[in-house]
């Protein structure tokens, strides 16, 4: 059993990864690259627009790192919401 397990991916949690899950329920649409363990970011891409978003570990919140800028709050539910409205894509509460 041991060496079935050794071969499961790990298993990524935090809040990058949150709002990556997030992003592909609600705006599958929008390209978005996993965050790296070199804390890079979120990367995010749809209809020629691009931006990233952090997390801002002193605030305890999701921001553009890159793009249209701010805050976008500590929810990823409602980050990737926000993201997809701001980017124009299906996916974001009008």
């Amino acid at each position: 059993m041991g060496a079935q397990m050794a071969e499961l991916p790990r298993v990524r949690r935090g809040p990058l990864d949150a709002l990556y899950a997030a992003l592909r329920r609600l705006a599958p649409q929008i390209a978005a690259t996993r965050p790296g363990e070199d804390g890079g970011g979120l990367r995010v891409s749809y209809r020629g627009q691009a931006a990233t978003i952090v997390w801002d570990e002193n605030l305890d919140v999701y921001a553009w790192a890159s793009g249209e800028g701010g805050r976008l709050g500590p929810d990823a539910e409602k980050a990737a919401e926000l993201i997809a409205r701001a980017m124009g894509a299906p996916g974001g509460s009008d």
